[in-house]
């Protein structure tokens, strides 16, 4: 197979809100602020509405045919209703599910790319800080969604993973998918931390 006809997956980094956690939000943002404290929920707030502008702004210069394009997202189950919850959070003022509807309505096909049971342990974990409970489960994640990856994005498909700084399928993917990262241009203290709760 010839480069260009092998799938080919773009990691977009992201920055989750309390809106894009859906029920857990108030428990996310909690987690967080336990972790970091205040003052760096205020900057990661404050710094949410730039990062993605430059994640839009960096997606449209792609310039890709929408058709050909497969959407993934972190925290998104495969459940038969991944439209409905996208656009549930969208309407909640989520600018990462608003992102997705946009996409969709361009042509590009959104996938189911999480376990839902993996996700509900997730969020038990998500108050417990789990420690290596919560390491081993961010593994399983990660080879679910790299499976979900590898099982849906053919030959010539290019994908899109929205995916938050703590993941990395990318190891798991199978040698025949060409992964690499999106680049933007966004704050500086969206890349030089790692301080966002899984």
């Amino acid at each position: 197979m010839c480069e260009t006809d092998m799938p080919r997956l773009i990691q977009i980094p992201i920055l989750h809100s309390s809106v894009d956690m859906g029920s857990q939000g108030a428990a996310y943002k909690a987690a967080f602020i336990a972790q970091y404290g205040a003052q760096k929920w205020e900057e990661r707030v404050r710094d949410y509405d730039a990062i993605w502008r430059a994640i839009e702004d960096a997606l449209d210069a792609l310039r890709l045919d929408m058709r050909q394009v497969k959407l993934y997202q972190d925290s998104l189950p495969v459940c038969g209703r991944e439209a409905d919850l996208v656009h549930t959070l969208a309407a909640l003022g989520s600018r990462n599910h608003a992102l997705l509807e946009r996409l969709t309505s361009a042509g590009a096909t959104l996938v189911g790319s999480e376990s839902a049971e993996l996700l509900l342990e997730e969020y038990r974990l998500l108050g417990a800080g789990g420690g290596e409970q919560a390491e081993s489960l961010l593994d399983r994640r990660d080879r679910f969604i790299a499976a979900r990856i590898a099982e849906t994005l053919g030959p010539t498909q290019i994908g899109l993973l929205f995916i938050g700084a703590l993941h990395d399928p990318g190891k798991y993917l199978p040698s025949d998918i060409i992964s690499e990262p999106l680049v933007i241009h966004a704050p500086p203290t969206f890349f030089s931390s790692k301080e966002h709760p899984r």
